[in-house]
């Protein structure tokens, strides 16, 4: 009675028409979680202020994902075929959304596709060459092909192989490394998303397992019992965030501590090249790293930098040190350094990088304005990694305890090109700087007082004449507002100007809790008039705008600010905190000068003196002695007789130090393959140990040959998706597993019945070497089982054909 009213029950149900939720409701599902987890992912690294345009690529990220939630319902249609389809549409997609962020002149697909290939092109020649990349377009680029590939490979995982942990784990790391880095943080809501679809996936597929396992039973359920039991997940997944959320979030104990420190060292490497390839991306001084960018720095909105140790100087004094000097405003979002162009340009060499004068350690440069400066020496010892090899010192340095590669500008003297290390933009070190690192430096530092340099020359020389560019779009206001400033002062030359606009700025509040400014505005204008609070990099890039607006050559300095001095160590302490951008205004013949409108805690202003002797008694020393400036030479004299007695003009001019430096070249190439041989035969050394660890770690132990064959092939035919039941018998399961391979019937066979005889004493013992013949015989056809597994994935829905 009661099997004839189940099978009465069940014929009625499959004459029924099946409600759409029963037939697509686990696939819909599986992509509405999906989706949800992916884009919290794509969105918490939109929102992360990495660069500006970063928001394209939350919609790129949802066309991978609607392309395999339909990729996946075609059972047809096989994996590596999909995954081809899939690049090519990811990419054309791509293009089609950073088409905005290109030039208005490029106005058809074809034009931006070509744009980002010649883009592609010069990174990748760039990075061949070990140069530093700083495409931010190319950048977005990266991330939005990232993005379509997350969220094409998290759905078509989900729907065609049920991979739910792969799943979760994949769009996991990729949010901890953007929260761990990313500075401000996301909303936190995104986080909450994520957790919430990743419990929820986890939960669903493993119903849809069991769904599997039953409907091969022929067990019958209730229609609804998937959405009853993601629905009660749903309250345990809910009690699981608000309970998390109460725990505590530090850790306390140096053993955590040490062991993170471990697991993130590989981490390090992976993200140290990286930053070098995009080396002007927002990164936040708290990141590991924590390099300044060598070519350009964008303004960003709120920020939140780390304490952690950054460096100690020992220094004689207190002073900012300097890692980059950006002389180009584009009038709206960012600063750029152009001096590598002007280098470049000179020489006639083909990349920044190539243009830099290389110099040994303890090579002490020649500079054209030395009045009123006086050389101190600091000890720089480094607390992190830093990816970018820029090395920190007081401003105009003069020499290096380390290899280096200057980059500064070029002057014409008596019809030589000579260098003017006055006018440099940075300085690195040949090689890598990493924790623990020492060097030590010299530089002229400023002495100069209020009344030498009031009446310091205002004629600039040529070369300066860069420190004055201002974009034709600066709104009128701002010039009218910065000539009310030097009125209201009643400031006549340029020291008294460029203090009046320093007391301005400094009435402005500091803030780093602050909105991205808008992309169509300009910046100094939107934070003079309608911000009117910010942190350093708004205060000096206002106060050098204001300046150039008065024809005064100024220039914006990145670095840190001093330090905290330790009386224990005798040595400035430097926190990530710390790191700073500064005005540097140019005063003919005493050189860049430090100012600071910036009102902040951290940040002090120069102390000068208000007279004191005259200039020409106290002038600094020169270089290659203790004399002082002859205040009638000429000052391009003395740098060319300096150039001259140094033999610093030959590694500009002569056909040997052409060479000298494609070799330098070639030794630092064949010492980044080196490093990455080294590094990719440890890498390679790993995944063996890994992968072998993969497949023996659950091997048992003490057992027969015969065992440790059978057991073997169970493990192989579990992966390859032909596993047995607990309830199979070793015949039993020989004969399952001979349909998916017909032609080793005999040899399977075999190792069922040595299985036997080995372990209930049926007849005999079993010889070794006749069942690891067997092995040998096996494992080349089930590893190409276990790999048609893959391009061959079985159908994860729930059949709902239960007929006995």
């Amino acid at each position: 009675m009661i099997a004839d009213t189940s099978q009465a029950f069940r014929a009625t149900r499959e004459r029924a028409p099946q409600h759409w939720m029963l037939s697509n409701g686990p696939w819909a599902l599986s992509v509405l979680l999906g989706a949800a987890m992916t884009f919290a992912v794509v969105q918490s690294v939109a929102l992360s202020n990495w660069a500006h345009g970063l928001t394209v690529i939350t919609p790129v990220a949802i066309g991978g994902i609607m392309v395999a939630a339909v990729f996946a319902r075609f059972r047809w249609l096989p994996g590596y075929l999909a995954h081809l389809l899939s690049a090519v549409l990811g990419l054309a997609w791509t293009v089609k959304m950073l088409g905005p962020l290109m030039d208005a002149g490029l106005t058809t697909w074809r034009d931006h596709a070509l744009e980002l290939l010649i883009h592609g092109i010069a990174a990748s020649r760039l990075a061949a060459e070990g140069g530093v990349g700083d495409d931010l377009l190319l950048f977005v680029a990266v991330l939005a092909l990232i993005s379509w590939a997350l969220g094409y490979a998290s759905i078509w995982m989900l729907l065609r192989y049920g991979w739910a942990w792969w799943v979760v784990l994949l769009n996991a790391v990729m949010l901890f490394v953007n929260l761990t880095y990313a500075s401000p943080k996301p909303p936190i809501g995104l986080f909450f998303l994520f957790d919430a679809a990743a419990l929820l996936i986890i939960v669903q597929q493993t119903y849809l397992q069991r769904a599997r396992s039953w409907d091969a039973a022929h067990m019958d359920y209730p229609d609804f019992l998937g959405w009853r039991f993601v629905a009660s997940s749903v309250l345990v997944v809910l009690a699981l965030l608000v309970g998390t959320t109460l725990l505590p979030t530090r850790i306390t104990t140096t053993q955590a501590v040490h062991a993170w420190q471990l697991i993130r060292e590989p981490w390090q490497i992976i993200q140290a090249r990286w930053d070098r390839t995009f080396s002007n991306i927002n990164a936040p001084a708290n990141a590991a790293g924590g390099g300044f960018s060598s070519k350009a720095f964008s303004f960003a909105g709120a920020r939140t930098l780390g304490t952690n140790l950054v460096m100690e100087v020992q220094s004689p004094r207190f002073e900012y040190w300097r890692a980059t000097a950006y002389d180009r405003y584009d009038g709206r979002l960012s600063w750029s350094n152009t001096t590598g162009d002007q280098a470049r340009a000179t020489l006639g060499r083909s990349t920044i990088e190539e243009s830099r004068t290389p110099l040994n350690a303890n090579t002490r440069v020649p500079q054209l304005d030395t009045l009123d400066r006086e050389i101190i020496t600091q000890t720089v010892i480094l607390h992190q990694n830093f990816p970018i090899a820029t090395l920190f010192a007081a401003t105009q340095p003069v020499e290096w305890s380390l290899p280096t590669l200057v980059e500064h500008t070029f002057l014409q003297a008596n019809g030589a090109t000579v260098a003017n290390f006055g006018d440099t933009s940075l300085v690195q070190a040949t090689d890598a700087l990493r924790d623990g690192t020492s060097y030590t430096v010299e530089s002229l530092v400023a002495n100069a007082d209020k009344a030498s340099l009031r009446t310091a020359a205002t004629e600039y020389p040529a070369w300066v004449q860069r420190y004055l560019q201002l974009p034709t779009t600066l709104p009128q206001r701002v010039r009218d507002k910065t000539q009310s400033v030097v009125a209201g002062a009643k400031a006549a030359n340029p020291y008294d100007k460029a203090e009046a606009i320093e007391s301005f700025l400094r009435t402005f509040p500091y803030d780093e809790q602050i909105p991205s400014p808008p992309d169509d505005r300009d910046v100094i204008d939107y934070f003079i008039f309608d911000l009117r609070r910010g942190y350093c990099d708004y205060f000096a890039s206002a106060m050098v705008v204001m300046l150039r607006t008065q024809g005064i050559p100024a220039r914006v300095a990145q670095g840190y600010a001093g330090g905290e001095f330790n009386a224990k160590t005798g040595r400035y302490d430097v926190r990530q905190n710390l790191a700073h951008s500064w005005p540097e205004v140019y005063f003919p013949g005493y050189g860049w000068q430090r100012f600071e409108p910036t009102p902040a805690g951290y940040a002090h202003s120069p102390q000068r003196a208000e007279s004191s002797q005259s200039a020409a008694d106290s002038a600094a020393a020169l270089l290659n002695g203790h004399s002082k400036n002859d205040p009638e030479a000429s000052a391009l004299d003395r740098l060319e007789q300096q150039l001259t007695d140094q033999s610093i003009r030959a590694p500009i001019t002569s056909d040997e130090a052409k060479a000298a430096q494609v070799r330098y070249q070639q030794e630092q190439a064949a010492k980044q393959r080196l490093i990455w041989e080294e590094r990719g035969a440890a890498g390679g050394s790993l995944a063996v140990v890994l992968l072998a660890g993969l497949v023996f770690w659950r091997r048992p132990r003490n057992l027969g040959p015969a065992a440790k064959v059978y057991s073997r092939v169970l493990r192989w035919a579990d992966w390859a998706g032909l596993g047995a039941k607990a309830s199979t018998t070793p015949y039993e399961f020989a004969a399952n597993l001979s349909r998916g391979l017909p032609t080793h019937r005999q040899t399977l066979e075999a190792v069922a019945g040595a299985f036997s005889r080995e372990q209930y004493g049926a007849t005999g013992p079993v010889s070794a070497d006749a069942v690891n013949h067997s092995w040998r015989t096996l494992r080349w056809p089930l590893l190409l089982a276990v790999l048609r597994r893959f391009t061959h994935p079985p159908r994860i829905m729930i059949r709902r054909d239960r007929r006995p």
